[in-house]
C-alpha cells in the first residue's frame, strides 16, 4: 500500500510539473507571438510611412518640375509672340518700301515719258541722257537696296519659323515627359499603397492564425487535467484504504501518508 501511495504521489508531482511546464511553454510561445505581431505591425508601419513620404516627395518633385516647365512655357510663348510680332511689322515696312519703290519707278517712267515727248519738241538729246542716266542710277540703287532688304527680311523669317518650330517642339517634348512623370508618380502610389494593403492583409492573416493557435491550446489544456484527474483518482482509489477517504482529486493527497 506504501508503495502504491508513493507511486501515486510520484505520479500527481509528475503531471503537476508536467502542466507547470506547459503553462510556461504556452506563455512563452503566447509572449513570442505577440512580440512577433508587435515587430510585424512597426515594419509594417514603418514601410508605409517610408512608401507614403517617398510618394509624397516624388509628387511635390513632379509639380515643381511640372510649374517650372509652365513657366519656361510662357516666357517662350512670349518671346515667340514677340518675335512674331516684329516680324510682322518688318513684312509690314518691307511691303511699304516696296510700294514706295514702284511708285518711285512708276514716277521715272512717266518723267522718261515726259523728257520724251520735251525731246520732241525740240530739246537738246544730251539732257535727256543725262537724265536718263541719273532715272537709272537712282532706279538701279532703289531696286539694289529693296532686293537686299527683301532677302534679309526672308532670311529673318525663315529663322524665326525654325525658332518658332524648336520651341513648340521643345514644348511639346516637355509636356510628354510631365505626362509621363505624372503616371510613374501615380503607378509607385498605386504600388505603395498595394504593398500596405498586402501587409495589413499578411498581419490580420497571422492574427487570425495566432488567435486560432491559441484558442486550439486553451481548448488542449482544459481538456488535459480531466484526463489526468482520472488518473489520479485511479491512482488514489488503489491507496484509498490508507488515505482515510481523503479527496481522490487532489493530487496531493498521497502526500499526507508519507
Amino acid at each position: 500500500m506504501s508503495d502504491q501511495k508513493e507511486s501515486s504521489v510520484l505520479f500527481n508531482l509528475k503531471e503537476l510539473m508536467n502542466l507547470e511546464e506547459e503553462r510556461i511553454h504556452e506563455e512563452e510561445e503566447e509572449k513570442r507571438r505577440k512580440e512577433e505581431e508587435e515587430r510585424a505591425r512597426r515594419e509594417a508601419e514603418e514601410r508605409r510611412r517610408r512608401e507614403e513620404e517617398e510618394a509624397r516627395r516624388r509628387s511635390e518633385e513632379e509639380a515643381r518640375l511640372a510649374e517650372e516647365r509652365a513657366k519656361r512655357d510662357e516666357e517662350e510663348r512670349k518671346v515667340r509672340e514677340k518675335e512674331e510680332r516684329e516680324l510682322a511689322l518688318r513684312l509690314e515696312a518691307e511691303q511699304k518700301a516696296r510700294l514706295a519703290e514702284q511708285e518711285r519707278l512708276l514716277a521715272h517712267e512717266q518723267e522718261l515719258k515726259r523728257i520724251e515727248a520735251q525731246r520732241r519738241k525740240g530739246v537738246h538729246p544730251a539732257v535727256f541722257a543725262i537724265v536718263a542716266l541719273v532715272i537709272l542710277g537712282v532706279a538701279g540703287g532703289g531696286g539694289y537696296v529693296w532686293y537686299a532688304k527683301s532677302q534679309e527680311a526672308e532670311q529673318q523669317r525663315i529663322a524665326a519659323e525654325q525658332r518658332a518650330t524648336r520651341a513648340r517642339e521643345e514644348a511639346e517634348a516637355r509636356a510628354a515627359a510631365a505626362r509621363q512623370a505624372a503616371a510613374e508618380a501615380e503607378q509607385a502610389r498605386q504600388q505603395a499603397a498595394a504593398a500596405q494593403a498586402a501587409a495589413e492583409a499578411a498581419r490580420q492573416a497571422q492574427a487570425e492564425e495566432a488567435e486560432e493557435e491559441q484558442q486550439q491550446a486553451t481548448t488542449t489544456r482544459r481538456r488535459r487535467p480531466r484526463r489526468r484527474g482520472g488518473a489520479a483518482r485511479r491512482g488514489g482509489g488503489g491507496g484509498g484504504g490508507g488515505g482515510g477517504g481523503g479527496n481522490d482529486n487532489d493530487p496531493l493527497a498521497g502526500l499526507e501518508g508519507l
